[in-house]
């Protein structure tokens, strides 16, 4: 073991402290609940205020973008359109695309910071929909690519020259050879070596210079301030230092405010099988959380293979660790896991079993972390009948599912007890509040009945059930 990791800080507190206090044997109900959860709600504000009770939606995918013709809606106004929806199924904050103008349609190839003329929509429909979203009590976390900018000119055949624009301040961004790192494999500049791993489809910044680190940041601020952004989903942080990604949380909306960052680091595989024991890539995670002061929430690639794997093959002995724990990055750091089931990138490559994503959903909604929903499962633009009604069913499921973890006051600090983790059955139990099995295998052992005593089905559906501790229906 890494000796300079302290595995401890990452594991949960296996306690019952949350509900001693209410095993009197008269006692109101309505009390016990809302004394629960208000207790709940203490012990997640203790140790992240920003990160307690966040449940994230990711409102795109990689075909938003499109319209079904010239006269329909952009995906800004499409999205305006169900913000009573977002509303009224719970989601505390919304993630939407790369705003700027950029070289591909998806906003991750960004070529002008302050233009927000984008195939998602115009500036004027982006702050609307962020307005409507604030009028309903959810915050926009903006998509923001940082770690590399696409050169509009080029220089003896090297694309190295970028277009000119002003911030807000009036700061010229005419940046050159200068602003690019000078170890780029494709794109070589003049400045200093990558502080990260390169990406060969654009030239990397040089986030060692200041004078991108400040126009990165005035950029951040002008989201927030002008725009109304609330927080950040930091793209592809593997490319610049840690602490590059510290500084441009804390010269901005700040620690408690909720960012999170994408780490998607590799699993451990032997040919295509992979292997039970992941704690090299969530070790990795820590690492990073470490490395950058806890600044950003990371998603948890690491449970999103696992329970990937689980699913497909019928092995989900896999969801504990050998300490019993979660064997995700959720299982050492909840209060920073973002727990998804699918992205925009893993939907086109490495996507979750269709036909068992309510299992999922089961899994993130129940469990320690940050759940985050697929805008996808929840509603299809241009579907046809039986898609539409795929996801109206899937949507109820997750409906369901979110209502479970309001009731209950699941939160990313939870407690969890793995009962079960067999070849064909998973039983845990969240704060013992809710009760969760997931597999095939119908029949539990009478232990597990005899602890459902107080318990009532609340969900269920394919290969899996979710009970509710009956005083909190």
């Amino acid at each position: 073991m890494d000796e300079s990791l302290d595995e401890s800080r990452f594991r949960p507190v296996a306690s019952s402290d949350l509900i001693d206090r209410f095993v009197e044997d008269a006692v109101d109900e309505d009390a016990v609940a809302r004394s629960f959860c208000e207790a709940k709600t203490e012990k997640c504000a203790r140790r992240k205020t920003g990160y307690s009770n966040v449940v994230l939606l990711q409102a795109f995918d990689w075909q938003s973008w499109m319209r079904g013709g010239r006269e329909e809606a952009s995906f800004y106004a499409r999205t305006e359109a169900r913000v009573g929806m977002i509303e009224d199924l719970g989601f505390t904050h919304v993630w939407l695309p790369p705003p700027g103008a950029s070289v591909d349609r998806h906003g991750f190839l960004p070529k002008k910071w302050y233009d927000l003329t984008s195939h998602y929509g115009d500036e004027r429909e982006l702050v609307t929909l962020i307005e409507a979203l604030k009028h309903r009590g959810v915050d926009a976390i903006c998509d923001v690519v940082v770690n590399h900018k696409c050169a509009e000119y080029s220089a003896d055949g090297r694309f190295v020259s970028f277009a000119d624009e002003t911030s807000r301040s009036g700061r010229r961004l005419d940046w050159g050879e200068f602003a690019i790192v000078g170890d780029h494999p494709v794109f070589p500049g003049k400045g200093g070596d990558d502080s990260g791993d390169t990406i060969d489809i654009a030239p990397d910044l040089d986030h060692s210079n200041e004078e991108i680190r400040e126009a990165i940041v005035e950029w951040l601020n002008w989201l927030k301030e002008d725009i109304g952004f609330s927080g950040y989903r930091f793209d592809y942080v593997r490319g610049y230092a840690r602490e590059y990604a510290r500084e441009y949380v804390l010269r901005t909306v700040g620690l408690e405010a909720f960012c999170v960052a994408e780490n998607w680091v590799g699993m451990c595989w032997s040919d295509d099988y992979l292997l039970y024991n992941q704690d090299k890539p969530r070790r990795a995670l820590v690492d990073w959380l470490q490395g950058s002061g806890d600044c950003a929430a990371l998603f948890d690639f690491p449970t999103k293979g696992i329970l990937q794997e689980a699913v497909k093959r019928g092995e989900f002995w896999r969801l504990a660790d050998s300490q019993r724990g979660q064997p995700g990055l959720s299982g050492w750091a909840p209060q920073s896991s973002a727990v998804f089931i699918e992205n925009h990138d893993t939907a086109r490559q490495w996507a979750f079993p269709r036909d068992r994503l309510g299992l999922g959903y089961a899994y993130a909604l129940t469990h320690p972390g940050i759940p985050v929903v697929f805008a996808p499962h929840l509603w299809s633009d241009g579907g046809d009948a039986v898609e539409n009604r795929r996801v109206e069913r899937l949507r109820e499921e997750i409906r369901a599912l979110l209502d479970i973890r309001k009731r209950a006051c699941v939160c990313c600090e939870s407690v969890l007890d793995i009962k079960i983790a067999e070849w064909d059955l998973y039983v845990a139990f969240t704060d013992d509040a809710v009760a969760v099995k997931l597999g095939p295998r119908y029949e539990v052992p009478p232990f597990v009945l005899d602890a459902l005593e107080d318990f009532e089905l609340a969900a269920h559906g394919d290969d899996y059930a979710v009970w509710l501790r009956k005083d909190l229906l």
